[in-house]
């Protein structure tokens, strides 16, 4: 994705365009929570309109992968990331709270989801103000081949399993930004 994107963060004085990704609950978190989550600090959403419509929208939020809601063999592999001098019992991440394309934008060649997400990895590695290894993601399930072509990760075998009974509404993944280092 193209860094001069004139992409916006949302604000109070900011009317919004129509959006439609076909996920209702994306489209209402857009409209009707996202500012909301940003007035209180805990998201903060992004968006780019072509003039008629709102093209995409992503919230961002501070994430953290930590031992307690690992399994142990999993946090083994994510320790074994790093040195030894700095095994810790979490690390720091930013999740993807929320990502919508308008249907309009939807599968017409552009790949506004892949370009949204190549953004977000590299500009958390070249302008991020604070310490981020990982993204993470609360993946619907249709939304995993997705993410899974795009370089995630489930989060253990656990998730990987209860993504492949059809049992989960989401499944956690991550994706290491080191591989972009």
């Amino acid at each position: 994705m193209n860094s001069s994107l004139p992409f916006e963060r949302l604000s109070d004085s900011r009317t919004l365009l129509p959006f439609d990704c076909g996920d209702e609950d994306i489209n209402d978190f857009f409209v009707s929570q996202a500012l909301h989550y940003q007035n209180e600090l805990l998201a903060v959403t992004y968006f780019l309109e072509d003039g008629e419509n709102t093209v995409f929208y992503f919230t961002l939020s501070n994430d953290k992968v930590t031992a307690l809601e690992l399994s142990k063999g999993f946090w083994r592999k994510i320790k074994a990331l790093f040195p030894h001098s700095k095994h810790r019992k979490d690390y720091p991440a930013v999740k993807i709270g929320r990502l919508g394309v308008s249907k309009i934008y939807q599968h017409t060649g552009d790949s506004w989801g892949t370009k949204i997400i190549d953004y977000i990895k590299h500009w958390m590695v070249s302008e991020n103000k604070t310490g981020c290894r990982f993204i993470t993601v609360d993946a619907y399930c249709s939304a995993v081949p997705f993410y899974l072509k795009n370089g995630f990760m489930f989060m253990g075998t656990d998730e990987r399993l209860r993504y492949e009974s059809g049992t989960a509404a989401t499944v956690a993944m991550y994706y290491d930004l080191k591989h972009i280092c």
